[in-house]
């Protein structure tokens, strides 16, 4: 009984590829069915999965010892806020382009405040400011 249960299961997995592979469309496939050359049927595959990209982001890392440590980022049209991670990192999306100034703060009023100015954000592209170190004088 066993075997035949393994036999008609590996019949049924065997037809199930074979009809799978001759579609070709699990595996990512293109079969050219019609006149149409394989080049324009990539073209408009391609356009059909471009994603636009709407918006900038800024990321980086804070070494701030005990502390709650928010981002601000601000230009003359935006004003975008955010806040670290449990290990200090921080990845803030939502920038439309242009050049913002970036401050970073603790909730400890004697730690100085961090400030980047002309931070370039474009569209579609994620800016680095890398790690910051927020530490009494």
């Amino acid at each position: 009984m066993k075997s035949y249960i393994k036999t008609s299961l590996l019949i049924t997995v065997t037809a199930l590829f074979i009809s799978c592979s001759s579609n070709n469309n699990i595996f990512g496939g293109n079969i050219n069915t019609s006149n149409e050359s394989s080049a324009n049927k990539t073209e408009v595959a391609n356009e059909e999965t471009e994603i636009t990209k709407t918006d900038g982001a800024i990321m980086g890392s804070v070494i701030a010892p005990n502390s709650e440590v928010s981002i601000v980022a601000t230009n003359s049209e935006e004003k975008i806020t955010g806040t670290t991670n449990d290990v200090g990192e921080f990845f803030i999306t939502g920038f439309p382009e242009g050049n913002y100034t970036v401050k970073i703060k603790t909730e400890d009023s004697k730690l100085p405040e961090q400030t980047f100015e002309n931070v370039k954000v474009k569209i579609g592209e994620v800016t680095a400011l890398g790690t910051v170190t927020v530490a009494s004088n």
